[in-house]
């Protein structure tokens, strides 16, 4: 008969005990917060080493689609992956934050190469002309040198 229904604690350990679950969640959660910052932070620090690394690369004269590009670009989208999947995140959203791997994609693709065949006849009809120019000017200084002992004698 005595029942006692009591949805506010009135005791003083009662409500120390839903502080306590309260500041457990909140400190899991900060706690959570601080732990993801950590992780970004060091996300940052390795895809600005490995951007640090192509720039190298590129400084040196390493050409476009060279395989050290693609391992670096690959190593960086794994770390982003890794993050991504831990912390539940976008990987478009960091792609976003971070330009810098827009620039290291592209140095993976190779320049747009002249086929060898083009090259081969635009060498052929090159020559060709400067040939025929080469005729043209020899006929000048004939016609010349022809006009000015006319002129003279």
């Amino acid at each position: 008969m005595h029942e006692i229904i009591n949805d506010a604690p009135g005791y003083w350990s009662g409500r120390m005990l839903d502080k306590a679950r309260s500041l457990g969640r909140s400190g899991a959660n900060s706690f959570n917060l601080w732990r993801k910052k950590l992780d970004q932070n060091s996300l940052e620090k390795e895809l600005a080493h490995i951007i640090e690394t192509a720039n190298g690369h590129q400084a040196k004269g390493l050409p476009k689609g060279s395989p050290a590009y693609v391992v670096l670009r690959d190593k960086a989208f794994t770390r982003i992956q890794v993050f991504a999947e831990k912390w539940n995140v976008e990987i478009t959203t960091i792609e976003a934050q971070a330009p810098a791997l827009a620039d290291l994609h592209s140095l993976c693709v190779l320049d747009k190469q002249v086929p060898a065949g083009l090259k081969v006849l635009v060498a052929l009809l090159g020559t060709v002309f400067l040939l025929v120019l080469v005729g043209a000017a020899s006929g000048l200084v004939q016609a010349g040198h022809d006009w000015v002992m006319r002129f003279i004698l």
